[in-house]
């Protein structure tokens, strides 16, 4: 019997597709042994102070189980607040501009569906986030890439970025420190950005999960700190990289209280609530950070950084790279093989053991590169490179 079209499926989930940073692993379950430099996740454990106050609450908070308020627990917006009114230097109000979500990726969610109707165009600066590219094709939007000039260090051009400005433009998505090149935007590109959407009344969607995370005297310069801006500025943020929190799914969004008002319905309808017990945990690691004993999330990538970046210079026939200001990931091309990235991170996977996404899940400049996390281990890194280096000196690299 021919299949009623009421049983087909939504054109906004046809046009979509699982990011190959979540396929990667899963193929990986197939393949023994298998090391990764895949998918984004500190191997660090959630610090001890922050455990222990949610222990204590288990203990003794009947509601810690239940539903929070819908747009959070009020302390947390309230510190929340705090934390972005430093860096913004202006008052956030808690109540009308914040609201807690089930990670950043929530947030960032909830603001592209809000503001992007069909036949919109939303700007990402490529190679980009995997996710933002699907979220906007969700909304039915149209992604219009702006190539970063990756011979200048993934540097910005701002002729490219007028010229991929229309009469359809709605939002330009910024993800700074950068997921998958680890660029930190300098203060001179960021203005470029913000003239540039203020001249064409454009929001910013500003994704800052990796905002405390910059290496070799680069500096952080959030998107909300820009006051001519503040009615356009969408700032996402998490709690995952930064305190070793990636399952507690648990972000915000700092947004012009208009904002906040329509993404509120789209977190409502999606989730309600982010999970009590993590705002509560979330809290705890916003206002116990001195209870912190242990080596720092930064400090501990900053130190996997410089090993990676050197198991890769000790590659230099096979690969290039740029090395990462922020965040950890690095974006490497390589150089021998007349293959797809798809196609490359395959064989790595299935021939070498060891996981990494390809470059072209990330928009079309990422083909010829290969994404790496150095979220793992000192000995997983290792790991991994005496492997890569095997395969790439005894594998037929041109097929």
């Amino acid at each position: 019997m021919e299949r009623s079209k009421a049983l087909g499926f939504a054109r906004r989930v046809k046009r979509i597709e699982v990011s190959a940073i979540k396929q990667m692993p899963l193929l990986a379950r197939s393949v023994p042994d298998a090391v990764s430099l895949g998918q984004g996740i500190p191997s660090v454990r959630t610090p001890e102070y922050i455990r222990r106050q949610v222990i204590e609450l288990l203990k003794h908070d009947a509601d810690i189980g239940k539903y929070s308020l819908q747009p959070g627990v009020p302390e947390l917006k309230q510190s929340v607040a705090q934390k972005i009114a430093q860096t913004a230097g202006r008052f956030i109000d808690p109540e009308l501009e914040v609201f807690i979500s089930a990670g950043a990726m929530e947030a960032l969610f909830a603001a592209v569906v809000s503001l992007v109707d069909e036949g919109d165009e939303v700007i990402l600066f490529d190679p980009s986030y995997a996710s933002h590219i699907e979220q906007v094709k969700f909304a039915s939007g149209t992604p219009v890439f702006v190539p970063l000039i990756e011979n200048d260090g993934w540097a910005l051009d701002e002729e490219l970025l007028r010229r991929a400005v229309s009469a359809k433009t709605k939002a330009v998505i910024v993800c700074n420190p950068g997921n998958p090149t680890g660029k930190v935007f300098s203060v001179a590109e960021l203005s470029v950005i913000v003239k540039i959407a203020r001249e064409h009344g454009l929001y910013i969607i500003a994704d800052e999960t990796y905002d405390f995370l910059v290496y070799d005297g680069f500096c952080h310069k959030s998107l909300a700190s820009f006051s001519n801006i503040k009615d356009m500025v969408i700032l996402c943020g998490s709690f995952s990289k930064e305190f070793a929190m990636t399952g507690w799914r648990v972000g915000y969004m700092v947004a012009p209280a208009e904002v906040i008002e329509q993404a509120l319905k789209v977190h409502d309808a999606a989730v309600i609530c982010a999970p009590t017990v993590s705002q509560y945990a979330a809290l705890a690691a916003l206002t116990n950070r001195a209870e912190c004993k242990e080596e720092t999330v930064r400090d501990v990538l900053a130190r996997r950084r410089e090993l990676i970046c050197a198991r890769l210079d000790s590659l230099a026939e096979f690969f290039s790279y740029v090395q990462p200001g922020g965040a950890y990931y690095v974006l490497p091309r390589y150089l021998k093989w007349d293959i797809n990235s798809a196609e490359f991170a395959h064989r790595l996977l299935f021939e070498a053991k060891v996981i990494t996404i390809p470059g072209a899940a990330f928009g079309p400049g990422g083909e010829t590169h290969v994404r790496m996390s150095y979220g793992g281990t000192e000995d997983d890194i290792n790991k991994a490179f005496d492997r890569i280096e095997h395969w790439s000196r005894m594998s037929k690299r041109f097929t």
